[in-house]
């Protein structure tokens, strides 16, 4: 134990000796999360408020006084467009979609003829677009109402165009937690893991080969074995602070969520932290592992970047699975790294409690993960001094 305590504060001595990329890891696992989630928050937030801004720019509204009288009634403003205004939409002076309405819009209405109104913004105006369904629901509404006085001057009841009433029932747990955006956390905590301790993997193998310091390190004393276990807990260490680095940031990113809807649907107590870190850390180590192993197949430190980086992206791609594929997750996911942790992570988020069975199995696989590349570590350790 001795010997591989050495290897161990060597290679943590190492890690932290490139202050450059250690505090660009540590700053990224502090910051990233509370800054996705002011983004996404401000991002909800400027769709509400095209929500609530109850104000329609329209063209050519005097030709239409019965959709004015509607719109006004809703307790909508109606504020007439710039002449210019497609030139305002393009250069984002302009925050909403602009009502256009044809001449003799009324006349020709009530004389039954088909009549189009038009909806212009220009598809790059972000905000302009966000107010698009708004004002399709308000003029859903002008032809509904205007259908259904139609029908009533004809004698008819609307009520027999309405013969099925549709009511919606919800069916989830109260204390269940929605979740939309924040669903997208735990892709953002297994990236942080794996860009973590991918520089200090690299640097502990490649970089050691690199730079010719891996042979003097076998001339000592040492094992294969206590090399692999050595150096595969330091890289764990540095991905596990990573991963308490970034669940902590978790707390303080709650205070600068900019949307109330947002702040009432992520609530993560420190129960959710500790079943966070639960999932993570096993995790941490198998990917660390896998890290060292792969990167001690390569000479040079840009080869095991190049290797890292696709391993990397790999991982990124899993998760997708639960956006390409919403409903119920089969069985076999309890059996997949990162996916099984982050469907466990994704029913923390909602309040649901994680079942011990599929837990364990996710252990058991990241264990029979970490003890294959521990032993590919050590019996490679000694061919690459040959070679």
């Amino acid at each position: 134990m001795r010997e591989v305590a050495a290897i161990y504060w060597k290679e943590i001595s190492d890690a932290m000796r490139d202050r450059r990329t250690l505090m660009m890891v540590l700053a990224s696992s502090l910051l990233l999360v509370p800054m996705l989630l002011f983004v996404f928050s401000t991002v909800m937030s400027q769709v509400e408020s095209q929500a609530i801004d109850r104000t329609v720019i329209a063209v050519n509204m005097k030709d239409a006084p019965l959709l004015e009288n509607y719109i006004l009634r809703q307790g909508y403003q109606i504020k007439a467009a710039p002449a210019d205004y497609e030139d305002k939409s393009r250069k984002k002076e302009l925050t909403k979609p602009v009502l256009l309405i044809p001449e003799n819009f009324e006349k020709e209405m009530a004389q039954g003829n088909r009549v189009e109104l038009e909806i212009a913004y220009d598809t790059s105006n972000r905000q302009a677009e966000m107010g698009l369904n708004p004002l399709r629901r308000l003029l859903g509404g002008f032809v509904q109402e205007k259908n259904g006085l139609d029908l009533m001057m004809r004698g008819v009841s609307t009520e027999l165009l309405q013969s099925i009433a549709i009511k919606e029932r919800h069916i989830s747990r109260p204390d269940e937690r929605k979740v939309t955006i924040t669903g997208m956390l735990p892709m953002v905590l297994i990236m942080a893991i794996v860009m973590g301790g991918m520089f200090a993997a690299i640097d502990s193998t490649a970089g050691e080969r690199e730079r010719g310091s891996l042979e003097p390190l076998m001339m000592n004393p040492v094992s294969g074995f206590q090399l692999a276990f050595g150096k595969t807990a330091a890289v764990a260490s540095v991905s596990v602070l990573i991963v308490i680095l970034t669940v902590s940031s978790f707390f303080p990113a709650q205070i600068v969520i900019a949307n109330e809807a947002l702040q009432a649907e992520f609530q993560f107590g420190g129960k959710d932290a500790l079943a966070f870190l639960f999932i993570l850390v096993p995790l941490a180590a198998a990917l660390s592992s896998l890290q060292v192993a792969l990167s001690l197949t390569c000479k040079t430190f840009k080869e095991a970047n190049v290797r890292n980086q696709l391993l990397s992206l790999t991982v990124s791609f899993m998760p997708m699975f639960f956006i390409l594929n919403p409903g119920k997750e089969p069985a076999w996911l309890a059996w997949v790294p990162v996916m099984a942790q982050t469907q466990m992570m994704n029913q923390v988020l909602k309040g649901e409690l994680v079942g011990a069975h599929p837990m364990l199995i996710a252990i058991g696989v990241c264990v029979l993960i970490v003890t294959a590349s521990l032993y590919f570590v050590a019996s490679k350790m000694r061919e690459v001094v040959m070679e």
